[in-house]
């Protein structure tokens, strides 16, 4: 049974409307993505084989909730517009598809991480991968439900790997999650179901989290990789230890917080880190073995403000980091 179906007031499928940009000619070598974007909808079951699938989450009412600055609901829609006009360089066998978005009902967050979790699954079990586009970083939590429900004997090892400046293991406030608690969401509840907690957290910073936090976070076995030690003597280290922890898990579930990146590369967040990570070369080849792991099942980019972006940087940054991923097919 298609779950979406009890909840379509929450999603719209894609649009092919929003794929416009530059063509520079017809024939594939001459293509940008616009040109091979398909727009599909999960109410039908689509055949998702062989293709990178873009869902939308357009809300920031965990960022309202976490006191953070609003707008990152549109940022869906300022990654899509990116990554319109980017260049044709993955392999011909791979297909684009854009899912369309889920959204938010007054404040209604859980109902729509909820929706986003029966998105997801059906990406997964259609043979997709998904890649949400934020939207807060409260798509974290709504982003495991989904895998949750697609491993659903709960034999299955999930490790997360976070991109961020923050932990994300806050308590909930007044009972209710926000855009700092996903990681604590999740922890409660492998603990509840019996399953082990794999949370791999790099480029943490000390000024962004207390000590209370950090002690709490290592304390439920989290392996955090500060952004300090981000340096050429460190990276084959730091490589071998995202390997090793995702040997140990059978789904690689990568979340990418666009605030660990430093101001000047992404200015267009919630909550802007001046001492950030640095997209250069030496990141890249981090990323890169992130990329390259045999059992990265799914990713997101959250936390894109185009309010408070300048020139698009955010947007550009974000659009990278996936057109790196796409082009390893």
């Amino acid at each position: 049974m298609n779950l979406l179906l009890n909840q379509q007031d929450l999603y719209t499928p894609g649009d092919q409307a929003v794929w416009k940009g530059r063509i520079d000619g017809e024939q594939r070598d001459w293509m940008r993505w616009h040109q091979l974007m398909e727009c599909t909808d999960l109410m039908v079951n689509p055949d998702l084989s062989q293709s990178v699938v873009f869902l939308g989450f357009c809300s920031d009412e965990g960022v309202v909730r976490n006191q953070g600055r609003i707008g990152a609901k549109d940022g869906p829609g300022a990654i899509r517009n990116v990554l319109a006009n980017l260049p044709v360089h993955f392999s011909s066998k791979l297909k684009l598809k854009d899912a369309g978005d889920i959204f938010l009902n007054d404040s209604d967050l859980e109902s729509s991480q909820l929706t986003l979790g029966y998105a997801l699954s059906s990406i997964l079990k259609a043979g997709g991968f998904p890649i949400v586009l934020g939207g807060g970083h409260e798509v974290t939590y709504g982003h495991y439900l989904g895998i949750k429900d697609y491993l659903r004997d709960g034999g299955h090892k999930i490790g997360m790997i976070n991109l961020d400046a923050h932990l994300d293991m806050r308590a909930l406030a007044g009972g209710k999650g926000n855009s700092g608690t996903g990681f604590y969401q999740i922890e409660a509840d492998r603990k509840d179901t019996d399953q082990a907690f794999h949370y791999m957290a790099i480029g943490i910073q000390e000024i962004s989290n207390t000590s209370g936090l950090i002690n709490y976070a290592k304390s439920k076995g989290t392996q955090i990789v500060e952004r300090k030690d981000l340096v050429p003597s460190k990276l084959n280290a730091i490589k071998d230890q995202i390997e090793t922890f995702a040997r140990q898990v059978d789904y690689i579930y990568l979340t990418v917080d666009l605030d660990a990146f430093a101001a000047p590369y992404a200015p267009g967040v919630s909550a802007l880190a001046f001492n950030g990570i640095v997209p250069d070369d030496l990141f890249f080849d981090l990323y890169s073995a992130i990329m390259g792991l045999p059992n990265l099942k799914s990713m997101d980019i959250a936390e894109l403000n185009p309010y408070f972006d300048i020139d698009a940087r955010t947007a550009k940054l974000a659009a990278d980091l996936i057109f790196k991923f796409v082009n390893r097919f």
